[in-house]
C-alpha cells in the first residue's frame, strides 16, 4: 500500500508540492515540530535526486564544455556579483541584501530539470548545469561570500566549505553505493516510488521552512511584505537578466538558462549553516519557496510564448 501511495505521489508531484507551504503556515506548531528535520530532509532529497540523475547524459554534456563553462560562470559568479552591485545602493534591511546576494550565488534548484521538461524546455541542459553547479558550490561560495562580497555568515570560509562538501559529497557517496548495490534496472523500476519519496520529503521540507514565518508576518507585516516582494523580484529578475545575457542563443536554451538562474537552492546553505543561520536569511529562504513553487506553473504560458515563435521563425538556427 505504501509503495502504491509513493508511486501515486510521484506521478502527481506538481499538483501537491505547494501544499507543504500552506500547511506550514496554517499549522505553525507542526512547522516548529518538523523544523529539526530540515537538514536531514535536504540530505535525503540530495540522495534521491542523485539516484534519479541520468549520469550518462551528464557525461555526454561534459564532452562539450564550452557552453557549460560559460553557463556556470554566469550562474555562479556573474549573477551574485551583479546582484551585489544592484542591492548595494538600495535602502533595504542588511539581512535582506545579504540574502538576495546569497540566493543569486546558490546553485540552481535540484528540480530545475523537471521544471524545464514540464515547460517544454531543454531538460538535459538544465540537468548538467544543476549537477555541475552543485559540485562546485562548496568551493566557489565561501571565497565569493567572504572575500568578494564581504558577507559574514557566522562561520569561517573553510568551515563552511567543509560543511557543504560533507553534505553534498556524503549524499553523492550514499547514492552511488545504493546504485551499486541495487543495480540500475531496479532503480529504474522504482522511478515513481523514488519520486513519491522525494515529494514526501519536499512537503516535510516546505512545512519545516515555515516555522515562525506566520508569527513574524503578524508581528512585522511591512518587513515580511518587503521580503515577499524581494523574492519574486529576484527570481524574475535573474530569469530576465539571464535571457538578455544569452540573447545570442536560440529561444529554448536561452529560456532554459533563465529558468535555471532564477530558481536557486538556498536550502544547501541553510542546511550547512544549521543553527548559525541568520534569522533574516532563513526568512528569505522560507518566503523564497513561494516563487519557486508557484512561478514555474504561472509562467508556463510565457515560456511557451518565448520559445515557440523563435522555433518556428528560425528553424535552421543552431543552439550554440
Amino acid at each position: 500500500m505504501i509503495t502504491r501511495l509513493l508511486a501515486s505521489l510521484g506521478r502527481r508531484a506538481p499538483l501537491i508540492l505547494a501544499s507543504g507551504i500552506f500547511i506550514g503556515l496554517a499549522l505553525p506548531d507542526l512547522a516548529a515540530f518538523v523544523r529539526p528535520l530540515l537538514t536531514p530532509s535536504v540530505f535525503c532529497m540530495l540522495v534521491i535526486t542523485m539516484l534519479r540523475i541520468d549520469w550518462p547524459t551528464v557525461g555526454t554534456h561534459m564532452r562539450s564544455p564550452a557552453r557549460l563553462t560559460l553557463s556556470l560562470g554566469w550562474v555562479m559568479i556573474v549573477c551574485p556579483a551583479i546582484m551585489a552591485l544592484l542591492v548595494a545602493p538600495l535602502d533595504l534591511p542588511p539581512g535582506l541584501k545579504m540574502a538576495m546576494v546569497l540566493y543569486a550565488a546558490a546553485p540552481p534548484l535540484l528540480t530545475a530539470p523537471a521544471l524545464a521538461l514540464f515547460a517544454g524546455l531543454d531538460g538535459a541542459l538544465a540537468l548538467i548545469v544543476v549537477v555541475a553547479a552543485m559540485f562546485i558550490y562548496p568551493v566557489v561560495l565561501p571565497p565569493l561570500a567572504f572575500a568578494l562580497l564581504g558577507i559574514d555568515l557566522a562561520v569561517g570560509a573553510i568551515d563552511l566549505m567543509l560543511r557543504l562538501i560533507l553534505l553534498i559529497g556524503g549524499a553523492f557517496g550514499l547514492a552511488m553505493l545504493i546504485r551499486l548495490r541495487a543495480g540500475l534496472p531496479r532503480i529504474a523500476e522504482l522511478k515513481h516510488h523514488l519520486d513519491g519519496g522525494l515529494v514526501v520529503l519536499m512537503i516535510v521540507f516546505a512545512i519545516a521552512t515555515m516555522d515562525g514565518i506566520a508569527a513574524r508576518a503578524i508581528a512585522e507585516p511591512v518587513f515580511v511584505a518587503t521580503f515577499v516582494a524581494a523574492v519574486f523580484a529576484v527570481n524574475l529578475g535573474l530569469q530576465a537578466l539571464t535571457m538578455l545575457g544569452f540573447w545570442r542563443l536560440d529561444a529554448v536554451p536561452r529560456t532554459t538558462l533563465g529558468l535555471v538562474a532564477g530558481n536557486r537552492n538556498l536550502a544547501l546553505l541553510t542546511a550547512a549553516l544549521g543553527t548559525a543561520v541568520d534569522p533574516d536569511l532563513f526568512l528569505y529562504f522560507a518566503i523564497g519557496q513561494l516563487p519557486i513553487y508557484l512561478l514555474p506553473i504561472l509562467l508556463l504560458p510565457i515560456y511557451r510564448l518565448l520559445t515557440k515563435p523563435r522555433q518556428a521563425s528560425e528553424p535552421g538556427r543552431k543552439n550554440t
